[in-house]
C-alpha cells in the first residue's frame, strides 16, 4: 500500500466483508481476501500465550482485532474513542 492511504476495498486489513446466505436462508457476515491483493491481517489478540488465528475485522487505534477480542477490549473503554468496523 502507498504510505498512509488505506485500500478502499479492505481498509488495510486484507479482508473484505460480504453477506453470505446460509442453507436456511439467513444472511451472515463472511470475509474474502482483498481483490487488490493486500496481505490479510489477523487478530492481534491472544489467549493462553497463543496469537488469535481469526481474521481481523475491527480496527481499534493502531491494532486490528476479531469481533471476539474487540468485545473484550471495549469493556471499560471510553465511548468517545470508538473502534471502527472494517
Amino acid at each position: 500500500m502507498d504510505g498512509d492511504h488505506l485500500c478502499r476495498e479492505c481498509d488495510g486489513t486484507g479482508w473484505v466483508l460480504y453477506r453470505s446466505e446460509t442453507k436456511d436462508g439467513e444472511l451472515e457476515d463472511a470475509y474474502r481476501l482483498c481483490p487488490k491483493g493486500h496481505a490479510p491481517r489477523y487478530c492481534m489478540g491472544a489467549s493462553g500465550g497463543q496469537l488469535c488465528s481469526r481474521p481481523a475485522t475491527k480496527r481499534c487505534g493502531p491494532g486490528y482485532y476479531c469481533k471476539e477480542h474487540i468485545a473484550f477490549i471495549l469493556e471499560g473503554r471510553d465511548i468517545d474513542e470508538p473502534c471502527e468496523a472494517i
